[in-house]
């Protein structure tokens, strides 16, 4: 499952350096950032800031550690204030988008990690979010900025671009509900999950991507929906209570209901969801620490819970062969639910991309 945050909501919290490398096709080292080689035991990625730089970051979860793996290259009128985007399509392949500046459209790149280097491709959209499929890419308009004003203008709707994820051409344009808030997908299915809204009133509607049709499904009535997974097209909503009283433990609901699964956790912050067809799970934050929590999806039962101590954030969280990984602005930690494990380490730099 592959949720994504909407740029809006983490442009205020990263901010990129604007002393990046001058513009070039193949400039991936710098003398100011010291890069790795663990290509081959890195399981999943996000960029981070080193020394200014832009970088690639590989997390070996076996290994417990982060490397530095390629500096991506500036141009200008690269935008070093918005947050780029790293997303895993259903095929394997990483796309990283780095915004710019005005209306000029993103930089698309993809990580070639047998050749260890970054590709750029053609300039495509601006600020558009790529949400991936099994076969098919939504390109959601971002809902900040001139994308917002184009919304509103629309009658409340959000433009989402349909792309063949093998050959990158457009396969539709379709409209739906929005401004959209939280976007998410599964590579296993065809269809996105989307909500519109904030807090208790966010209204969760799936888009199918091989027809372009939105059907709407319930609401997460009595719960501030913070976080969004969609497990096969159906929305998993994620959040505190309205009335959330804090507490020494944290107590994780989940009610199926209306063609949408609701969790509500007690005493946290909800900072992230993944689900599958059998379970729930869901990172919260307690403060100074984590808790990563398993839940029975049919029935809510609490299979198992691990404390990460010192996690005070948990801005991803992916499942890889070396258990769940959770980063959050310079950790990272590797969680083994079934042993009951958790392992933090450090990012060689901050994080910036969600």
């Amino acid at each position: 499952m592959i949720p994504v945050k909407r740029r809006k909501t983490s442009y205020a919290a990263l901010a990129v350096s604007a002393a990046l490398l001058a513009s070039c096709s193949g400039c991936f080292g710098s003398d100011e950032v010291k890069l790795g080689t663990d290509w081959k035991g890195s399981q999943t990625f996000v960029t981070a800031s080193v020394s200014g730089h832009t970088v690639v970051v590989g997390i070996d979860p076996a290994a417990h550690h982060a490397q530095a793996l390629a500096v991506v290259p500036k141009k200008d009128g690269d935008d070093d204030v918005l947050a780029p985007q790293l997303v895993r399509l259903a095929d394997g392949t990483w796309w990283l988008s780095t915004p710019r500046k005005g209306e000029r459209p993103d930089r698309f790149f993809t990580l070639d990690t047998a050749r260890h280097a970054l590709d750029e491709k053609d300039d495509t959209e601006r600020l558009r979010e790529l949400v991936p499929g099994r076969s098919l890419v939504a390109a959601v308009h971002d809902s900040s900025g001139s994308g917002r004003r184009a919304a509103a203008a629309d009658g409340g709707t959000t433009g989402v671009l349909v792309r063949d994820a093998k050959t990158w051409k457009k396969v539709r344009d379709v409209r739906v509900p929005g401004p959209v808030t939280l976007a998410a997908s599964d590579p296993s299915s065809d269809t996105v999950c989307l909500t519109a809204g904030q807090g208790s009133d966010m209204k969760a509607s799936v888009l199918d991507l091989t027809n372009g049709r939105t059907r709407q499904v319930g609401k997460a009535d009595g719960v501030q929906v913070q976080q969004l997974a969609c497990p096969a097209g159906t929305p998993v909503l994620a959040g505190t209570p309205t009335r959330n009283s804090p507490g020494t433990t944290v107590k994780v609901t989940l009610r199926n209901m209306d063609g949408a699964t609701v969790v509500s956790a007690a005493g946290g912050r909800v900072d992230a969801v993944q689900a599958s067809k059998n379970t729930v799970v869901v990172a919260v934050n307690t403060g100074e620490d984590s808790d990563l929590i398993e839940l029975d999806r049919r029935n809510g039962r609490e299979l198992r819970r691990v404390t990460v101590d010192g996690m005070d954030s948990s801005s991803l969280l992916r499942h890889t062969r070396g258990g769940w990984v959770m980063v959050s602005d310079n950790t990272a930690a590797v969680v083994d639910l079934a042993k009951g494990t958790s392992r933090t380490f450090d990012l060689p730099g901050t994080l910036t991309s969600f």
